[in-house]
């Protein structure tokens, strides 16, 4: 049976602004929700319900006078009964889920997510999303539970926390519980951010772009795998920079061990710099090692650079003359001088 995913991308807000009137738009967070479930459906081969703010799995929202903005807590509600009023005891090994959009933080591990329909400060509905992984991990529909979320983590204690309403056990599980992986874009009290990204510059929430590239391959250990821990690691390693020079780091509060991906690791050049200064002659052979493991690649040098395709980690470059310690890490960019 196939894994499933909710996949939500909120970028409209038209009454969220500070008087309660005026908009409050996310650029990117439509396009990430798109770009995410693009990748769960082909490499995570799931299958994909897209919520976002022009409509649910292609078609367009029916707007009301009681809800002119959407979706709305009830929107992301629907999506989750399914599974719930499931009769079968196990619906899928996994189920994924990802929210972007504006959203609070009640306690240091959890979010909620700003629904659309939020005006001003005196009205935020929202729904606190790991509540529904909370569940489900103590029931037998899915054995695995991911949950990424890209909003910010702001404390705005004078908001209640809106939690699924009237879950009764329906197919509970003995312990322990499901295996959970979850990661949240900021820490708590810290905000979220949005940024140019790519050559064309497209708007796009950053946590969002960092998660992508480590699945892709950016977060593969030496094994090529995309894994929970390598995955964490990926996202806590170095600040992405927001507003005003603010950094933002990724939280990650639960990586209990689960394949996310096999993938191939990102080509690096690294500069063939020798201790005194000058470069290797191009054509000489230097070897890669990693210190912590057994890692040994070879490669020759090609106008002052050599290449090599390397997860995150430790390592050392060594041959005429040339002995040097390296890292990469989320950050690190893909010609290291």
């Amino acid at each position: 049976m196939a894994d499933q995913a909710i996949v939500i991308g909120i970028g409209s807000y038209p009454n969220f602004g500070a008087d309660g009137s005026s908009p409050n738009d996310l650029a990117g967070a439509v396009q990430d929700a798109e770009d995410v479930a693009d990748w769960l459906v082909k490499v995570g081969q799931a299958d994909v319900t897209l919520i976002t703010s022009t409509g649910v799995n292609g078609a367009p929202w029916a707007v009301t006078n009681l809800h002119t903005a959407r979706p709305v807590v009830s929107d992301v509600d629907a999506a989750f009964i399914p599974y719930v009023k499931s009769a079968a005891p196990k619906v899928a090994n996994r189920l994924y889920v990802y929210a972007a959009g504006h959203g609070l933080a009640p306690d240091p591990r959890s979010r909620c997510l700003i629904l659309a329909d939020a005006a001003g400060v005196r009205w935020v509905p929202n729904l606190e999303v790991p509540a529904w992984i909370d569940w489900f991990a103590n029931q037998t529909h899915f054995d695995e539970l991911v949950l990424w979320m890209d909003c910010c983590g702001t404390q705005a204690l004078e908001y209640n926390r809106t939690r699924p309403a009237g879950l009764a056990n329906t197919a509970e599980r003995p312990p322990p519980p499901a295996r959970v992986f979850t990661a949240f874009a900021s820490g708590y009290g810290r905000k979220a951010y949005e940024g140019a990204v790519g050559p064309g510059g497209a708007v796009r929430g950053l946590f969002t772009r960092r998660l992508l590239n480590g699945l892709n391959g950016a977060a593969a250990n030496l094994q090529g795998e995309v894994r929970s821990g390598s995955l964490a690691n990926f996202l806590r390693n170095g600040a992405l920079d927001g507003a005003a020079g603010e950094s933002q780091f990724a939280m990650v509060p639960q990586e209990d061990d689960m394949l996310f991906a096999i993938r191939p690791h990102p080509i690096y050049r690294v500069r063939a710099r020798r201790k005194d200064g000058t470069l290797a002659p191009d054509g000489t052979v230097l070897t890669l090692t990693s210190p912590p493991g057994p890692l040994q690649k070879t490669a020759p040098v090609i106008q002052g650079w050599v290449s090599f395709d390397l997860g995150v980690g430790l390592y050392k470059l060594g041959g005429d003359g040339v002995d040097r310690l390296f890292e990469i890490g989320a950050l690190t960019p893909r010609d290291i001088d």
